[in-house]
C-alpha cells in the first residue's frame, strides 16, 4: 500500500513483522527486472508490490480458525462497516504460532515464533473524484521461545483527487517504527518518516506524463547486547530525497507505445544516483504483445556494509603473523560505492487460443561494483587477534536467462499453469573475494507446475509441484503442496493444506554469518473460515 518494507540496516526485510490479512489483499504484483525508475534505489532485480482493497470493498465480517503440526495456531477476524454515507472502515486482528523448524541433525533449531497483528483502515469518498485513506497496523512477534521480541507499528495516509480522465494528484505520508530485541544479536530501533507527492497529466493527445517528489528520514538506534557484533555509531540518521519523471508516448494508438523516464535520488551513502529506463511495447494483433526494455538501477550499501559495522566474526580462528591466533572479522567500508546494474529485457505474451496463454521473457544483466567479502587487509594482534575483512566493491559480471509460463484452461473447471526459469551467472572479482560463491548463490533452473480443479461449486483441489536447482551447500530438491477446500454452506469454508510433501525435511538456504540453517519440514494444517 505504498509503504517500503526494505530496511537499509542490513539490505533486507524483517518478514516476520510484515503480516497482512490475506482476505483483504486486492493484488500482489511481481514486477520482473529493475523497478528503480518508480521505486528508487534497491529495486534492482524485481519488485513485489502488495495492494489491499478499500474498506468499501470489505464490508461485513470475516473470521478464521485453524492449526496443525508446524503452523500450530492460526486465528483472525475482520469487520467492515460505515460511518455515514461516504466513509467506510474495517478493523482486524490475527494470531499465529509456529513451531521450531528442524536442523539437519534432527534437533530443533529453537526458532519458534508467535505473532499478533491488528489494525484498521478508513476510506472516505468526499465525491466521485476525491478519495482519502487512513490506515494503521501493528505486529508483535515473540521469537526463540519468548527469549527475543520484535514489533512494527506504522500508520499511512493518502489523498488522491482525479482532475480529469488523464490527470490526477496524489499525496502520501507514512510513519513506521521497527523495534527488535534479539538476545543472540542486538537490540535496535528504526523510525522512518516518508512523504511523497505525484501528478499525472496528459500532454497533447499522445503523451501521458507522471512526475513526483519524495523525502524519507530514518533514525536508527542500536543498543549493543551481543559482544560478537560491534557497531561504530549507535544513534545515526539517514536522509533520502528523490524526484522522478516518466512519459508514456503512444506513437501508434493501441499498437506502439514508448515509455521513458528516470529517477534522481540523493542518499547519505553514495550521494546522487540516476536511474533511467526505456520501454517499448508493440501489439501487432489483439492477442499478441511484444515488449523490450533497457534500465539502470543501483543498490546502495547497507548500514552494516558501509559506514557502521566495526566487527562481526566470519569464520574459525587461525594462526597468523607472529604466531598469534586471529579471528576473521567482517568490517564495514565507509568508501563503498553503490552496486550498478544495466538490464536488457525482451518479452512476448499471447493468447494462442481462447484457453491457452503464453508469457515468455529473456534478460541480460550487467553488474558493476558488486559488494562482496574480500581478502584480509589488516592483522590486529590481541588475545585473540583480529583479521580484518572489509566489504568492498570487489565483484562484477553478468547474468542472462529467461522465464516461460503457460496457462491452460483445460475445461471450465480445470486450470493448469506450468513455469520454467533459467539463470546463468558469470561473476568475476578480485583475488580472495570468492566470486564463485556469488555464482552459486541462486538456482540456475527452477520448474513449477500448478493445477486447480473444481469438482463442484463446493469442492476444489489445488496441487503444485516445484523443482529447485542446487545452490552452494544446498542440493537440488523437488517438493509439492496441496489444498483441499470444501464449502458446506455459502458463508462457510473448510480447508486442509499440506506443504513440502515429498521429504520429511529439506534445506533451502546455505551458510550465513550469525544465522542458523534450519530445514523446511513437511507440514499439515486445517482451517475453518466464516464470512458474515
Amino acid at each position: 500500500d505504498g509503504r517500503a518494507v526494505y530496511t537499509p540496516l542490513f539490505a533486507g526485510v524483517y518478514w516476520d513483522l510484515q503480516q497482512t490479512m490475506l482476505a483483504d489483499v486486492d493484488r500482489i504484483e511481481v514486477i520482473r527486472g529493475p523497478g528503480a525508475t518508480v521505486w528508487g534505489a534497491n529495486a534492482v532485480n524485481g519488485v513485489i508490490n502488495i495492494e489491499s482493497r478499500s474498506a468499501r470493498e470489505t464490508q461485513g465480517g470475516y473470521a478464521y480458525l485453524g492449526g496443525g503440526d508446524i503452523s500450530q495456531a492460526l486465528a483472525g477476524a475482520r469487520y467492515g462497516g460505515q460511518l455515514g454515507s461516504n466513509t467506510f472502515f474495517r478493523v482486524f486482528g490475527s494470531y499465529q504460532l509456529t513451531a521450531d523448524y528442524p536442523l539437519a541433525t534432527g534437533q530443533d533449531a529453537a526458532d519458534s515464533w508467535a505473532s499478533w497483528h491488528g489494525g484498521f483502515r478508513m476510506d472516505h469518498y468526499a465525491d466521485e473524484a476525491t478519495h482519502a485513506t487512513w490506515q494503521a497496523d501493528m505486529t508483535h512477534t515473540d521469537l526463540d521461545h519468548d527469549v527475543s521480541h520484535a514489533y512494527d507499528v506504522n500508520t499511512l495516509g493518502r489523498w488522491r483527487r482525479t482532475l480529469s480522465d488523464r490527470s490526477a494528484v496524489e499525496v502520501q505520508g507514512y510513519y513506521d517504527r521497527t523495534h527488535r530485541d534479539e538476545i543472540t544479536r542486538a537490540r535496535s530501533m528504526m523510525d522512518t518518516l516518508d512523504l511523497s507527492a505525484q501528478h499525472t497529466f496528459g500532454l497533447g493527445e499522445w503523451n501521458d506524463v507522471i512526475w513526483g517528489l519524495g523525502y524519507r528520514y530514518i533514525n536508527n538506534q542500536i543498543v549493543q547486547n551481543n559482544p560478537l557484533v560491534t557497531v561504530l555509531d549507535r544513534n545515526f540518521d539517514l536522509q533520502l530525497a528523490s524526484a522522478f519523471l516518466q512519459d508514456e508516448i503512444k506513437l501508434l494508438p493501441d499498437t506502439l507505445t514508448i515509455t521513458l523516464g528516470t529517477k534522481l535520488e540523493h542518499n547519505d551513502f553514495t550521494g546522487w544516483e540516476v536511474q533511467p529506463s526505456l520501454r517499448v511495447m508493440l501489439k501487432p494483433a489483439d492477442q499478441h504483445t511484444l515488449w523490450a526494455a533497457i534500465s539502470r538501477a543501483v543498490r546502495t550499501p547497507s548500514e552494516l556494509e558501509g559506514l557502521n559495522l566495526a566487527a562481526i566474526p566470519y569464520g574459525a580462528p587461525f594462526v597468523g603473523p607472529g604466531g598469534f591466533s586471529y579471528v576473521p572479522t567482517l568490517a564495514g567500508n565507509p568508501n563503498a560505492k553503490a552496486e550498478r546494474l544495466w538490464a536488457y529485457e525482451l518479452g512476448y505474451r499471447c493468447q494462442l487460443v481462447n484457453r491457452i496463454n503464453v508469457d515468455l521473457s529473456a534478460f541480460y544483466n550487467e553488474y558493476d561494483d558488486v559488494l562482496a567479502v574480500g581478502p584480509i587487509t589488516q592483522f590486529i594482534p590481541g588475545a585473540p587477534g583480529v583479521a580484518v575483512i572489509p566489504f568492498d566493491n570487489y565483484h562484477y559480471g553478468n547474468t542472462f536467462g529467461g522465464e516461460a509460463a503457460v496457462t491452460v484452461d483445460v475445461t471450465e473447471a480445470w486450470r493448469i499453469t506450468a513455469g520454467y526459469s533459467l539463470l546463468v551467472p558469470s561473476i568475476r572479482g578480485a583475488a580472495g573475494s570468492d566470486p564463485e560463491t556469488a555464482e552459486e548463490s541462486a538456482p540456475h533452473n527452477q520448474v513449477s507446475l500448478r493445477s486447480v480443479y473444481n469438482f463442484s461449486e463446493s469442492l476444489s483441489l489445488t496441487l503444485q509441484a516445484r523443482y529447485v536447482d542446487c545452490i552452494r551447500y544446498v542440493p537440488s530438491y523437488v517438493t509439492a503442496d496441496f489444498q483441499l477446500t470444501y464449502r458446506p454452506a455459502p458463508h462457510w469454508e473448510i480447508s486442509l493444506v499440506g506443504r513440502n510433501l515429498l521429504d520429511p525435511q529439506h534445506l533451502e538456504h546455505g551458510f550465513e554469518p550469525l544465522a542458523t540453517s534450519a530445514e523446511v519440514p513437511r507440514s499439515f494444517y486445517g482451517k475453518v473460515t466464516w464470512r458474515f
